[in-house]
């Protein structure tokens, strides 16, 4: 499950708001930047090698699809800026895509709108968990069996009536979250930028942040709710009635432990 690069969200959303007031040439100098820096590490991933043609023609459509529709859409509508936003997934799909077909190991795209099926409530859809383990079953299921990586966009799904529709800031987690629960996974690795999870900001210096090995769904739910941003409130709702574990860990260290969330010891 993908996640958008960092700070592109953000950028998508000031593009959005630009094209919405419309200030054009800033928006399309912020798009251009965007392209730019996903081109950017698109060349790093393939280097010398040829072997990610295709998901170099798909980030190419990706950004004239959105300049099409930010373009020919004047009257925004609440479904408009989640439909906008949710491109820094599609684009960051098509960069792992390319990475895992250097390492040569077999794996497609999926579009979660496919798999995930929420409320119509933009900006902070619900899943409807019933309707989405069907999709799920019928579209991933094949192509675990069949040795195929599934590459799953997340942060959004799709209203019953296919419009896109993003699940809050931090919503890639709890995408990854309704896969594993659906798929009755093991466990889900939730790569962060951090060591794992703290009882306050790691990154604000003088706050007596500790570090928290393992904790409880129910002490990590109550931690997100009073809003601490490393985990996605809704993340692990579905996790302990599946006795589900899910791991906290940081991307550019793999080998440490991290926080472990799990039901504890009884």
């Amino acid at each position: 499950v993908v996640s958008a690069m960092c700070g592109v969200t953000d950028k998508l959303i000031s593009i959005f708001n630009k094209y919405k007031s419309n200030d054009l040439l800033s928006a399309k100098e912020e798009l251009l930047q965007l392209y730019q820096s996903h081109m950017k590490a698109f060349d790093k991933i393939d280097l010398k090698q040829k072997k990610c043609i295709q998901e170099s023609k798909n980030l190419q459509s990706l950004f004239g699809e959105l300049i099409v529709d930010l373009t020919v859409k004047r009257n925004y509508k609440s479904w408009d800026y989640d439909f906008v936003i949710s491109f820094g997934e599609r684009f960051a799909v098509q960069l792992l895509s390319c990475a895992l077909s250097k390492l040569n190991v077999p794996s497609k795209y999926i579009d979660s709108s496919r798999l995930i099926i929420t409320n119509n409530e933009f900006g902070n859809s619900k899943v409807l968990m019933k309707e989405t383990k069907v999709k799920i079953e019928e579209v991933l299921f094949p192509m675990i069996m069949d040795g195929i990586v599934p590459v799953v966009t997340g942060f959004y799904g799709s209203t019953k009536d296919g419009r896109v529709a993003t699940l809050g800031r931090g919503g890639s987690d709890y995408s990854a979250t309704i896969l594993a629960h659906a798929l009755d996974a093991q466990e889900v690795i939730l790569w962060k930028e951090v060591d794992g999870v703290f009882s306050h900001d790691p990154q604000k210096k003088g706050n007596g942040a500790k570090f928290l090995p393992q904790l409880t769904y129910a002490e990590a739910i109550k931690l997100a709710k009073n809003g601490a941003k490393i985990i996605h409130p809704h993340a692990l709702d579905s996790m302990a009635s599946k006795d589900i574990v899910v791991w906290v860990k940081n991307t550019f260290k793999p080998n440490l432990t991290g926080t472990k969330i799990w039901k504890g010891i009884a």
